[in-house]
């Protein structure tokens, strides 16, 4: 599960919005916006994609944002 905010503030980090993102990697803006919401996951192929154009190459930094551990609070499923 994606870790939203160390997501959102790497991409801001990198000089990106949503936008301007999805422009540099080819994803659209409607894909990105909805896996940040938690409504799905990115595949490997974009997980790559945005990782290039972030500049994030350390599988550890790769792993905490796109492998996130689930919160109890906020990602348990709806009952």
């Amino acid at each position: 599960m994606l870790d939203k905010n160390k997501f959102l503030g790497r991409m801001v980090m990198a000089g990106f919005s949503q936008r301007s993102l999805a422009k540099a990697t080819g994803i659209s803006k409607n894909t990105i916006n909805s896996k940040v919401n938690g409504h799905g996951c990115f595949d490997t192929d974009q997980i790559d994609l945005i990782c290039n154009a972030l500049g994030i190459s350390s599988g550890a930094e790769k792993a905490e944002i796109f492998l996130a551990e689930p919160s109890q609070n906020r990602d348990k499923p709806a009952s």
